[in-house]
């Protein structure tokens, strides 16, 4: 059964029992600092293919070079950044949503649905790629074609929409992951930055559109453009595409500044809460038991030895003991009657054997009872 800790007036603090260990949700937010890190440099690369096809001209050859030496170390950039973006992401919502309970009923409510706006970005952008390198394989020609217009011209338009909505999911998500733990005072901040994060990717959408529309007006009246404008509306498509995941990143910074506070704010909470733990208790080994004294009327003969019953002349070792009635092995026993029949001796004495209830004497080489046994014969005898 999940049991509440007390809630102090200050940072949050989890549920037990997810504090006998590191909570997964304070490991889920410090994972998503780390996919807000990757996201800003992957917006970074965006931006700079955007703005680079957007100011590069054409009409000089080394402005030409240079611009696309620019996009393409960008793009490789994209395609590396956005693997690893992918990987850590699904690491933090994975964490996420096993430490949903930790927080309270608020934060597993605010969870589940950063979670479900998690999916739902991260299908977006996934198609968004997708299209990208579709157009990169199949659409470079499309602008420069006077046939028909095809409907790959309008799948740029379908990127930036997609790519749009995939980077206003994931700030809704980066929004309500964090909404029951970050400060009170970071709350308004993370409500803009979840809103201006797909306004300004809309700016990509009208660009976008503009090229479409203009594209489409080519395509009915090939000879009202020249090659030039041609080659520009090409770039300024390619760079509209990029635009959404690039400007993002200003919303992406807003959100490392509230989650590096909600990060703080938590482990704060988690060392009030250890705080207020009872050290355990000292262990104390168990006191040895008393010496045991040794017995004033019985001396250990030196090891080695062997030791004959004054009675029957029989060697015993050294760990046996005599009485002056008779042979005994070992402490406790019962009194017996031996007889040989070929000497025709009989004595008696206390013959003690450390036997269980069924003991062996030295003196007859027989087993026998320790108790209500008649007398036991020499086994010499009845070999005869």
């Amino acid at each position: 059964m999940v049991v509440p800790s007390p809630a102090p007036v200050g940072p949050p603090v989890p549920y037990w029992p997810s504090v006998v260990v590191k909570p997964d949700t304070v490991s889920g937010v410090q994972t998503y600092y780390v996919n807000l890190i990757l996201d800003i440099i992957f917006g970074g690369f965006a931006l700079t293919v955007g703005i680079a096809s957007i100011l590069v001209t054409t009409t000089d050859p080394a402005s030409a070079i240079a611009g696309a030496a620019i996009i393409g170390s960008a793009s490789c950039g994209l395609v590396i950044v956005f693997v690893i973006n992918f990987i850590v992401a699904l690491m933090s919502v994975i964490r996420m949503h096993h430490g949903a309970r930790e927080y309270g009923p608020d934060h597993e409510k605010n969870a589940g649905r950063g979670v479900l706006f998690k999916w739902i970005g991260t299908t977006m952008s996934t198609l968004a790629a997708i299209l990208v390198v579709y157009l990169v394989i199949a659409g470079t020609s499309v602008l420069f074609a006077g046939s028909a217009v095809p409907t790959i011209i309008y799948v740029p338009l379908l990127v930036t929409v997609f790519w749009t909505a995939g980077v206003g999911s994931k700030a809704q998500m980066y929004r309500f992951m964090v909404r029951s733990l970050q400060p009170p005072d970071t709350r308004p901040l993370s409500d803009i930055a979840s809103v201006l994060i797909p306004a300004l990717g809309a700016i990509g959408i009208v660009l976008v559109g503009y090229v479409t529309v203009r594209v489409l007006d080519i395509a009915t009246n090939p000879s009202s453009i020249t090659s030039a404008e041609s080659a520009r509306l090409f770039s300024l498509m390619v760079g509209g595409v990029f635009l959404p995941p690039g400007l993002a990143l200003i919303g992406y910074i807003m959100f490392l500044w509230i989650y590096s506070k909600t990060k703080d704010r938590l482990s704060k909470g988690l060392m009030q809460l250890y705080a207020s733990i009872p050290p355990p208790m000292m262990w104390v080994p168990p006191a040895p038991p008393p010496p045991v004294a040794p017995n004033p009327g019985f001396s250990a003969p030196a090891p080695g030895t062997t030791i004959a019953c004054p009675k029957c002349g029989f060697a015993s070792p050294p760990t046996n003991a005599f009485w002056r009635s008779g042979c005994s092995v070992g402490r406790g026993g019962s009194s017996r009657s031996v007889r040989n029949s070929d000497s025709g001796w009989t004595a008696r004495g206390s013959l003690k054997a450390r036997t269980s209830s069924f003991g062996f004497s030295h003196t007859t080489g027989r087993m026998g009872s320790k108790r209500g046994t008649p007398p036991i014969t020499d086994p010499r005898s009845e070999r005869r």
